[in-house]
């Protein structure tokens, strides 16, 4: 059938974007309180800069989505907001560094089709670019905490250090094969969902003995708070740079953070501090991000130490939900009167607030089942009768509650309820 919407892609009904856009409209909020800016990049990109050595690794390559142009160009859609930033910072040299931005947009990964795992999907990404500070990375925690609380999710920011899971490596005993590193790092990264006897198979697979497997676990499987953690790690490897921040979160009395010995990340440019928002109710990753702080630079070829965080809407519009079915404030219904006496109300009620109204020249109950239907909350109900004393009738569409207002005081009694 022509018309299929794909597999791994989807069509949104007007009360699945409008919470959406409710959901963007809060972190950008927050965002743009932090001192962040908006900026745009094309979700067409060239191919040698989506599979640069500098960007997300073997793994996420896998799943980009690859193309040619007419002129025999090899090219690809991003699967991420990060890398495109490499192509803007070259065409802007004279920005000024730290450079906070955010960007929404499209991002594609042709991987296995999941519940939690589409084709297309929207992202939102916050960067701090040109920062070595901890304070970088303190900053993108306090947003995490802030947006969803703003938004009323329950929710978890679990917080490492690529560092630490290099340390561990180390202590057990792994060589320094980045690749053999890597792949490791992948796997550990699994335990929260796999479980251990599952790790444990796969890093068998990978040729690791029994005895390195058990120095890995003794580390990644320390339980307690974070300053517990941060004890027993210390006592086997450096967490300085951890510390630290756990103390800056401290001083700025973040509440949700929770260190993970094993959380990794997927993508391979991390270099420092990583983390990742879940759900409590659904155990589901909402945002994720952390310090990149080699991608940029050589990218660019400048210092840009940098850090960032993405949050997935879609995976964070999943756990929410909405009556809300439309923007519309007001269904205005004409009765038995012609345009150019209702139009003029219309056009003044528009400067004010969201109106829709009759098109078709139905009668009062189609319209009153029209807007009860689309959850609209109130409507003007406009007759002769009403002309005539220059009044509007004014029907709560909830309560079924009637008031005959002037048309200013029916928009101070809308845009003081609504």
């Amino acid at each position: 059938m022509e018309t299929e919407t794909l597999k791994g892609t989807k069509n949104y009904t007007p009360e699945e974007q409008i919470l959406r856009e409710d959901i963007i409209k809060t972190i950008k909020e927050v965002l743009e309180r932090y001192g962040f800016n908006p900026i745009e990049t094309p979700i067409l990109q060239p191919y040698s800069l989506l599979s640069s050595k500098y960007g997300g690794g073997e793994e996420i390559l896998k799943e980009c989505y690859k193309l040619k142009d007419q002129g025999n160009r090899e090219l690809g859609l991003r699967y991420e907001l990060t890398i495109t930033l490499a192509q803007y910072l070259n065409e802007n040299p004279n920005i000024k560094i730290p450079f906070r931005r955010y960007e929404i947009g499209k991002v594609f990964r042709d991987g296995p089709i999941k519940k939690s795992r589409v084709r297309e999907f929207t992202q939102f990404d916050a960067d701090i670019i040109g920062i070595k500070s901890k304070l970088g990375d303190l900053e993108i925690l306090s947003i995490l905490e802030e947006v969803f609380k703003k938004l009323g999710i329950d929710f978890e920011i679990m917080l490492n250090d690529r560092k630490i899971l290099f340390q561990i490596l180390e202590y057990a005993g792994i060589g320094d094969d980045q690749n053999l590193q890597n792949s490791i790092i992948l796997v550990i990264d699994k335990l929260e969902k796999i479980g251990r006897e599952c790790v444990e198979k796969e890093l068998i697979q990978k040729g690791l003995d029994k005895n390195k497997i058990n120095k890995i676990f003794e580390l990644i499987e320390i339980k307690g708070n974070n300053e517990k953690i941060l004890e027993e790690l210390g006592k086997k490897i450096d967490v300085g740079d951890l510390e630290e921040l756990i103390k800056l979160s401290k001083i700025c009395k973040l509440e949700k953070i929770k260190l993970v010995p094993s959380l990794a990340r997927g993508l391979a440019y991390y270099t420092g501090s990583i983390f990742e928002v879940f759900s409590e109710k659904t155990k589901s990753s909402l945002a994720g991000g952390g310090r990149f702080d080699e991608m940029l630079s050589k990218l660019v070829k400048k210092d840009l130490p940098s850090v960032g965080i993405g949050f997935g809407i879609d995976a964070i519009s999943s756990i929410l939900k909405t009556e809300k079915k439309s923007n519309v404030q007001v269904y205005l219904v004409p009765v038995g009167i012609s345009e150019d006496k209702f139009l003029p109300i219309v056009k003044k009620l528009r400067e004010s607030i969201n109106l829709d109204f009759d098109l078709s020249g139905r009668g009062i109950s189609k319209n009153l089942e029209f807007a009860s239907r689309n959850n609209i909350p109130y409507c003007v109900i406009i007759g002769e009768k009403e002309l005539k004393v220059g009044k509007i009738k004014l029907k709560n569409m909830n309560t079924r509650e009637e008031r005959i207002l002037s048309l200013e005081e029916a928009i101070k009694f809308i845009k003081k309820t609504y």
